[in-house]
């Protein structure tokens, strides 16, 4: 059996399994799970499964609509949530001093 070179090693989904890639059916692509998630966002509110639109709460599908397709498209997230910026400390002001000018 020939010797095969690394990253010559492609499979079906065109992922290369020696440099650490497996298709993951969610995204519709090739990922390093150490990388990055098989799974939907978190953040995500309204996921394209590569044919439907789908409403998402929490990383899981919660609806989807039912239409045909003739040709899968690519998976991915379509609207995410606005990330809430906090500040954990409110500026001080002093009473007696006013706003500190």
């Amino acid at each position: 059996m020939p010797i095969k070179p690394p990253g010559s090693d492609w499979d079906v989904n065109n992922c290369i399994a020696s440099a650490g890639y497996t298709f993951c059916e969610i995204l519709g692509r090739c990922i390093r799970v150490w990388e990055e998630a098989c799974a939907i966002p978190n953040n995500c509110l309204t996921f394209y499964d590569g044919c439907n639109t789908c409403g998402v709460n929490q990383g899981k599908i919660t609806m989807c609509s039912e239409m045909f397709c003739f040709a899968q498209g690519t998976p991915e997230c379509m609207v995410y949530a606005p990330e809430m910026v906090i500040d954990p400390m409110p500026p001080v002001v002093n009473p007696f001093l006013g706003d500190g000018h």
